[in-house]
């Protein structure tokens, strides 16, 4: 098709399309850098997020203990003290004395001011309730003078047995915090009144949040009561309290309250009825990814303007040479010329050509190779259907030969007839699977070796050396026996004298069979190698089946594979290869 064919359909040019494919490309790589900017950078800012909520959580619920564990320490104090402890003794407290109420509440105010507690500023008042309720009540310098009515709501819910400090509140006095622990006796254990500090919510939480953003809040709740840092969050702070959950370790999470999403982070302090949470408005993280966003896009909009002036100018330079190279290319397509001319152009375009002019004659090998396969293939298949037949008659005959020698009590011919029939067998095993037993193969051996050494008397003799436990493991069909072969006919049998035929296999420290074959015989000639063996059909002593054998070897198992041959001419010649094994037992070909 020329190019006015083209020109007259409705295909879009080449032009247009990289332009438009530019600009596509452009577009979306920078529509997913825009959303991984955003996603990125909206995951690093929760992240930093999280970590400064948790750990102003963490700083806040550390000085939170603190002060729980300051004022829960003050107690033995005053347990500690007579003047205090000895009327709680008392069945009869409230008979007490003016005087000697006044004397309690003055040591209990002495006591007070004593400990680090006072310098906190947070502190309303202090009560002591013994067991017939008479109240013991001091105040602190910063608060009015201590009424007796929060006690009287307190003591109404109060469980008496309950040993562990108490955090509450109560529904008519949002102002005050009740840290509240039950008194025992220290020689009967049994109850002996209560101990109540009241705490100013605003000084003690404004103590906590000092360093806390102002947008944040905190909230502190329980199954009775729930405190919070901001007065105006007081909806959103007992939707967290009905969405939180109470674990003991420290939580990250995503809730919306009241319509807005919140950052929360939460955790249950040890050993108190109570959990903590720092929340933070989501809208904040936001406003701090838009600004930052806000400046990428302004970046990224002058990028795509780039982009598409850009797209137009290389679509313009590639247009022209493009053109001329699809002409090229048709007038080949119509064997009007074999090759591409030289695109001096552009280098590019150039290497293009000089590679398209490659892979056209790698074509036409790789045409002739699969035509020469096929046809050797073909030749293969034709020569394996003439001789199915022969290696069974063979059998048979040997068999028939061999129950005639047992029959006459030549037990020697009977023997060699076996061993011949063994052999064979073998041989036509080989051809119809690739590995092995080695104690197959050895046998296989064996009966050679004993055909030979029929042959030769005395001439030659055999020592064959394999570790029991390799005898299980797979190898290539025939791999053994050619060497043998070789040793005998190349290495022996011109020998004078008699010669001696080492068969050994070692396993290696790299989990390998090292196969050797040895012998004492006439030895290589100097350099030689069996890559360099040619085929022959007038001369059969061509070492032909060593050829074979590693070529076999080293398809089978690439290089480490390759026969290598050690030989001292007259002295002693060795050929060895060596192959993967398995430690769990045998290898198929298909795991090698």
């Amino acid at each position: 098709m020329t190019m006015d064919k083209y020109k007259k359909t409705k295909i879009p040019s080449l032009r247009t399309f990289i332009t438009a494919a530019i600009s596509i490309i452009v577009t979306v790589v920078l529509l997913c850098s825009i959303w991984f900017c955003y996603s990125r950078t909206s995951a690093i800012l929760t992240e930093n997020y999280e970590n400064s909520i948790t750990q102003n959580l963490e700083l806040i619920n550390h000085q939170f203990i603190e002060q729980i564990d300051l004022i829960d320490s003050i107690i033995p104090l005053y347990l500690a003290d007579t003047i205090i402890s000895e009327p709680l003794e008392s069945v009869e407290t409230g008979k007490q004395s003016a005087e000697n109420r006044l004397q309690i509440e003055k040591q209990m105010s002495y006591l007070y001011y004593s400990t680090s507690l006072a310098s906190k500023n947070f502190t309303n008042s202090i009560y002591i309730i013994s067991q017939d309720e008479t109240i013991f009540k001091i105040g602190t310098s910063s608060s009015p003078e201590p009424a007796e009515f929060q006690c009287r709501e307190l003591l109404k819910t109060l469980d008496k047995k309950e040993p562990k400090l108490i955090c509450q509140t109560l529904p008519r006095d949002d102002g005050n915090i009740y840290f509240i622990r039950n008194l025992f006796s220290s020689n009967t254990g049994n109850y002996i009144g209560t101990f109540i500090i009241n705490i100013d919510k605003d000084r003690f939480l404004s103590y906590h949040t000092k360093d806390l953003d102002p947008s944040w809040f905190l909230c502190l709740y329980n199954s009775s009561m729930a405190v919070f840092s901001d007065p105006d969050m007081e909806k959103e702070c007992m939707a967290l309290k009905e969405h939180g959950q109470r674990i003991g370790e420290l939580s990250f999470q995503t809730a919306r309250l009241n319509d807005r999403e919140y950052f929360v982070a939460s955790q249950e302090l040890s050993g108190l009825d109570l959990t903590s949470s720092v929340a933070a408005p989501k809208s904040l993280m936001f406003a701090d990814l838009n600004s930052i966003l806000k400046s990428y896009l302004l970046l990224l909009t002058g990028i795509v303007l780039i982009g598409l002036f850009t797209a137009i100018a290389i679509s313009r330079a590639i247009t022209k040479p493009i053109d001329k190279m699809i002409y090229n290319i048709n007038q080949i397509s119509e064997k009007k010329q074999s090759a591409l001319p030289p695109m001096k152009i552009y280098r590019e375009f150039d290497v293009w050509a000089d590679s398209f002019n490659k892979m056209l004659k790698q074509l036409d090998i790789y045409y002739n190779d699969i035509f020469q396969k096929q046809l050797l293939l073909k030749n293969s298949e034709i020569h394996a259907l003439q001789t199915q037949m022969n290696p069974h008659f063979l059998l048979n005959t040997l068999n028939t030969i061999a129950w005639k020698a047992q029959i006459s009590d030549n037990e020697e011919i009977y023997q060699m007839v076996i061993s011949l029939g063994e052999f064979l067998k073998a041989n036509t095993l080989s051809k119809e699977q690739d590995c092995i037993a080695l104690e197959k193969e050895l046998r296989y051996v064996k009966f050679y070796i004993y055909l030979q050494q029929q042959r030769f008397e005395d001439k030659i003799s055999c020592d064959i050396r394999v570790p029991e436990t390799l005898m299980h493991f797979l190898i290539p069909c025939f791999s053994i026996q050619p060497l043998v072969e070789n040793a005998i006919v190349h290495g022996l049998e011109p020998k004078t004298g008699k010669g001696k035929l080492i068969v050994q296999i070692l396993e290696t420290d790299d989990y390998c069979m090292e196969i050797s074959i040895i012998d004492n015989g006439v030895g290589f000639p100097k350099d030689f190698q069996v890559r360099d063996i040619a085929s022959s059909d007038t001369d059969s002593h061509t070492h032909i089946g060593l050829k074979n054998l590693d070529r076999r070897l080293f398809l089978l198992y690439g290089d480490m594979a390759h026969l290598s041959i050690d030989s001292t001419p007259g002295v002693c010649t060795s050929i060895s290869f060596k192959i993967p094994i398995s430690r769990g037992g045998g290898v198929s070909l298909h795991d090698l």
